[in-house]
């Protein structure tokens, strides 16, 4: 839309309005649209009149003076301000206090940011096994010529330095591609976020700080990883140095199994299996790294099938296909009738919602609550219980608690009988449940039955928001259904205020966890790619070493078809070996990382779901990089003239 465009708002009451649009805004302390799902508009107070929402404010905006971050003192402020209001005679419906300081998603980005770090300081921990078999490999093929240089009067300290430049080389080549390009990474990234999250994005800037951080990552990394492969291959006696054979010779061959015990098995496999284990160390550090890849990458999709768990688990609150709030209270015999008489709606359920608050023992403290009242025999809601009882026929002043206000009250027993302020008069409830609920919910909610709350509130048989069963439960007629009713609502007057589908709903919901989870992947597929580069590294060492072998293998007749499939296959068993393990590792893993994510982004662990996607889709991955980073090596060592293999070094 651009401004100056006419736009038409259609009330609740179905009345349709005609209002310029003058301009776009950026308000970062609204919800975006991408998380409510509610568009945002601002308009003037005559306009509001105009629409219908008469001359009085219905909300009151406050900035605290002194100690604006203090929750605590801030919460001491709100307080002292609500008496204040109740004894002039002014009814305060709800209290919401953001979180002092700190942006409406400080608390999930935060959880986001330590995950994404964690992943990406293993990264540099993996990326320094490339370090130390790339040195040592260089070390066992240089062996002779420091042996030489030795012999000719140069001492372990004045070659010390030469390969000092070379890891510093390797730091400096680092650092010069890292920067601009997490630089350019991390726009992307925040371009994503600043969407979602709905913050101010400034121009991307490379932070001195962040800087010094990657400058020594990456002169210290490959220092520390190498220093000591280094040190000990200068350490070599002159003698053992001038009779080394390099990478050619150095390799010492596996006893070979008992072809009596492993007949069942090809001769090329037996091969493969004894070559990738003559280096023991290098084949370690390798598996090593795919083990931790392919954890990661298991447990972030078991993180995933422990979101979706959490999804059934809200829509146990939510089980309705469409959800109709109202924008006062009304007879539910009338917009039951009314509801049913749309085609393709099963069954349609009144609930009731108000505002209330809940006392200390000694009242003087007042904590806000939210009333949500299904009828007591509702058919669409199923809470996950955890401790006593849900709401029955013939209920009458009892309420079942969740853990959000559990937080607040910890004091809550199963059996209290708890004070709550009801529409001003005090009113005496006793609690006969715990339930629980994924997520920050403010305030919390309190379940009463539909029949009492009326009776309390003095609006028995009043209704102020449906929930309606379709027969058909796709997005589609659910879409087509929701205008249906409304179509039908409007010329009876009946007001409106917002309706939802189940499909748009849960989309909103797992959208959100599903941006973390995407994230996550992305980091374990950098770690998988740090392990793919590992073992392309570790076959072409192998391959170095072997030259000779494979000159005398292609000497008596073997083919390149013959030289390629050892080779591949040889870096087929690393990777199903480090599958193997990387899917008992990723046990734990999933522990950690639901607890840790769920106390973040849900403020309780979520449940340890296993989901045998991740780690089929990690043995696929595992199969396609170890072919690849076979398939170069074995090209290259099937090509090797034979005369130049059988001298080589």
């Amino acid at each position: 839309m651009q401004p100056g465009e006419t736009i038409q708002i259609e009330l609740p009451g179905g009345e349709k309005r005609s209002l310029q649009f003058v301009g776009y805004v950026h308000d970062a302390t609204t919800f975006p649209y991408a998380i409510s799902g509610v568009i945002s508009g601002y308009i003037t107070r005559e306009t509001a009149e105009w629409l219908g929402s008469g001359k009085n404010y219905n909300q009151l905006l406050i900035s605290v003076a002194e100690n604006p971050t203090d929750q605590v003192h801030v919460s001491n402020v709100v307080k002292k301000i609500n008496d204040r209001m109740e004894k002039n005679g002014v009814t305060v419906e709800s209290v919401f206090i953001n979180n002092p300081g700190h942006h409406f998603a400080w608390q999930i980005t935060q959880g986001g940011v330590f995950i994404l770090g964690l992943f990406g300081w293993m990264t540099v921990v993996l990326s320094s096994f490339l370090i130390v078999n790339t040195i040592v490999a260089l070390m066992s093929q240089q062996t002779r010529q420091i042996g030489v240089m030795k012999a000719i009067g140069a001492g372990t300290w004045q070659i010390f330095p030469m390969y000092l430049v070379l890891l510093m080389s390797f730091g400096a080549a680092a650092f010069l591609i890292s920067v601009p390009l997490s630089s350019w990474m991390a726009s992307l990234f925040l371009q994503f976020m600043a969407v979602f999250l709905n913050f101010d994005l400034s121009p991307t800037n490379l932070y001195p700080d962040v800087v010094l951080m990657q400058a020594a990552v990456s002169f210290l990394t490959p220092l520390a990883a190498a220093v000591v492969p280094v040190i000990n291959g200068l350490r070599i006696p002159v003698r053992e140095a001038l009779g080394s054979y390099g990478l050619g010779g150095s390799s010492q061959t596996a006893a070979a199994p008992k072809e009596s015990q492993l007949a069942f098995i090809p001769r090329p496999v037996l091969l493969s299996l004894r070559n990738a284990f003559r280096r023991k160390a290098r084949v370690s550090l390798t598996i090593f790294t795919l083990i931790l890849g392919g954890a990661i990458f298991i447990a972030v999709f078991n993180l995933w099938a422990s979101f979706d768990r959490v999804m059934l688990d809200i829509q146990g609150y939510f089980m309705s296909d469409i959800n109709v709030s109202l924008t006062q209270g009304y007879s539910f015999k009338n917009v039951q009738t009314v509801a049913q008489s749309v085609p393709g709606v099963e069954s349609v359920e009144g609930w009731l919602s108000s505002n209330g608050k809940i006392l200390s023992p000694d009242q003087k403290q007042e904590d806000e609550i939210a009333f949500v009242a299904p009828p007591s025999n509702s058919m669409l809601i199923q809470p996950s219980m955890v401790t006593g009882r849900w709401l029955s026929p013939g209920d009458k002043n009892v309420i079942v608690v969740g853990n959000q206000l559990q937080r607040i009250r910890p004091d809550l027993a199963l059996g209290d009988w708890v004070t709550i302020k009801l529409d001003g008069k005090k009113t005496k409830w006793q609690i006969i449940g715990f339930y629980r609920m994924p997520g920050n919910i403010t305030p919390p909610i309190v379940y009463a039955t539909y029949e009492y709350l009326g009776y309390m509130l003095g609006t028995p048989n009043q209704v102020y928001s449906l929930r309606v069963l379709t027969y058909d439960h796709d997005a589609a007629s659910q879409a087509a259904i929701s205008e249906d009713l409304q179509a039908q609502f409007k010329p009876r007057k009946i007001g409106v205020a917002f309706v939802q589908t189940a499909a748009v709903w849960y989309q909103q919901q797992k959208g959100q966890t599903d941006v973390l989870v995407y994230n996550m992947l992305i980091m374990a597929g950098l770690i998988a790619a740090v392990g793919g580069l590992g073992l392309a590294s570790t076959m072409s060492l192998n391959i170095m070493e072997r030259t000779r072998e494979i000159g005398v293998m292609r000497a008596i007749g073997a083919s390149d078809g013959d030289i390629q499939k050892i080779v591949v296959t040889e870096g087929m068993l690393i990777g199903l070996l480090s599958w193997l393990l990387g899917v008992i590792l990723a046990i734990p893993i999933t522990y950690i990382l639901d607890y840790g994510v769920g106390v973040s982004i849900f403020q309780s662990p979520l449940n340890v779901v296993f989901s045998w996607q991740g780690s089929i889709a990690w043995l696929a991955g595992m199969l396609i990089i170890s072919a690849l980073a076979s398939l170069a090596p074995a090209f290259r060592a099937s090509r090797l003239p034979v005369r130049e293999t059988l001298v080589y070094e």
